[in-house]
């Protein structure tokens, strides 16, 4: 079942790359300035994701595929700011207000999405660990051997850069392209945006599937955080999404799968 999901996972999201590819390509003219931001926040996340590779022993070829997964999330990061563009949505409101709509749009205070961040973070914190107390879920065997002598309770810092590096690429893959992409295709940017939350959320959870056994537990813990996080880009901005997961406890008595 896990490797079914797995593959699903997998084929979908290479799908949606493949789709990502040919908008950036018929459209790379018009969004220069989208691509241009995307390349400065891929490189903000290689400055993340570097330490990170010395800090930890997993298993090499992990990281040998981390270039071209990173290249993917670069692509996903300029479609999704496209995307919203051209829907009229601020997809960094903090950061580039009226990114790629060729007019400034006014600078929000981060009030609203840090509190929001953290206010949620804490409440899916408990859910997490009520969830877990229930279930008592453990390591799969395929997260272990994926990750090899990797503990990331072993060193608050190497916990903490870690939560940070998947906070920020899932939220650029995810929340703000695969979902970006799918309300522009269907032109669900209204009420039905929600189906795109849905589907977005759906996909990133079963890119979960094998870490915890009973893997049913992993599913319950991320989709409706999923959801959450979804509705949180489209209200607040991709940031708010990162803001809570960097809120989020790396780590705990029995959560060794993040």
């Amino acid at each position: 079942m896990t490797i079914a999901l797995t593959f699903i996972h997998l084929i979908t999201v290479f799908g949606f790359l493949v789709a990502a590819l040919v908008h950036w390509v018929k459209r790379r003219r018009d969004i220069r300035e989208c691509s241009r931001f995307a390349w400065a926040v891929a490189g903000v996340y290689c400055v993340l994701l570097a330490p990170l590779v010395f800090a930890v022993e997993a298993r090499p070829w992990v990281f040998a595929i981390a270039v071209p997964i990173d290249a993917a999330r670069t692509l996903f990061t300029a479609v999704g700011v496209s995307c919203c563009a051209a829907a009229g949505v601020v997809a960094f409101p903090l950061l580039r207000p009226g990114l790629g709509s060729g007019k400034a749009s006014p600078r929000r205070s981060p009030a609203a999405p840090v509190l929001w961040g953290v206010l949620l973070a804490g409440t899916w914190t408990i859910y997490t660990v009520l969830l877990f107390h229930a279930t008592k879920p453990v390591p799969s065997d395929a997260a272990r051997n994926l990750f090899g002598s990797f503990d990331i309770g072993a060193s608050m810092a190497v916990a903490v850069l870690a939560v940070s590096v998947a906070a920020v690429g899932e939220e650029l893959m995810f929340r703000l392209g695969i979902q970006n992409y799918i309300a522009r295709i269907f032109g669900w940017w209204d009420h039905r945006y929600w189906l795109a939350i849905i589907l977005s959320a759906a996909l990133w959870s079963l890119g979960h599937a094998g870490t915890l056994e009973p893997d049913r537990v992993k599913i319950a813990q991320v989709f409706p955080a999923g959801l959450v996080l979804g509705r949180l880009a489209r209200k607040h901005g991709i940031e708010a999404c990162i803001l809570w997961r960097l809120n989020r406890r790396p780590g705990g008595r029995k959560t060794r799968g993040t």
